[in-house]
């Protein structure tokens, strides 16, 4: 009976140390496009993914706010890719100002949470001057969501003033 018991403990432990240090998960990005529609109030220095490891690549973004910005919103879409790019799930508009202040959409949420570790983004408005995301990866621990396999695209577009001024498309592979 005890030699069972142990027995039991012993498969226990090593099938979950087996299962922690399998890392079968890959979540990692595959492109990032960046585009300004107004030079004149933001401009972008920089826009690209780094390789650091085979499933592990960071994203580095640069972008300087020319004038102050009161009035930010944050369009989020999310494309998931079947014979192209299909709209999928997530189509949400959020006031970044408030957002800020006083979290309020859960999508939104779980997007900020992922990269507020990794920019300065962190505080409320106005923004003006450089604006960084330095070092960012994907850790799939902090995705709250059961998420498909597949090949996702996130479309962001930020509005000052109700116009859009730049926009973000970050592609990133999902396989469980």
């Amino acid at each position: 009976m005890r030699i069972t018991q142990i027995t039991v403990v012993f498969l226990f432990y090593w099938i979950s140390y087996d299962l922690s240090c399998n890392e079968a998960v890959i979540f990692k990005f595959s492109n990032a496009v960046c585009k300004s529609f107004n030079e004149s109030w933001f401009l972008i220095h920089q826009c690209r993914i780094k390789a650091i490891k085979r499933n592990v690549n960071t994203l580095n973004f640069n972008g300087t706010v020319l004038y102050p910005a009161y009035d930010i919103f944050v369009h989020l879409q999310v494309f998931k890719k079947a014979n192209g790019y299909k709209p999928w799930l997530f189509n949400v508009t959020v006031d970044g100002c408030r957002f800020i202040k006083r979290p309020n959409s859960p999508f939104a949420m779980l997007i900020f949470n992922l990269f507020k570790d990794f920019s300065n983004f962190n505080h409320s408005c106005p923004y003006m001057g450089p604006q960084l995301v330095k070092g960012f990866y994907l850790r799939h621990e902090l995705l709250k969501l059961p998420l498909p396999s597949g090949e996702y695209l996130l479309a962001i577009t930020w509005l000052f003033d109700r116009r859009p001024q730049f926009k973000t498309d970050v592609y990133f592979v999902f396989t469980e």
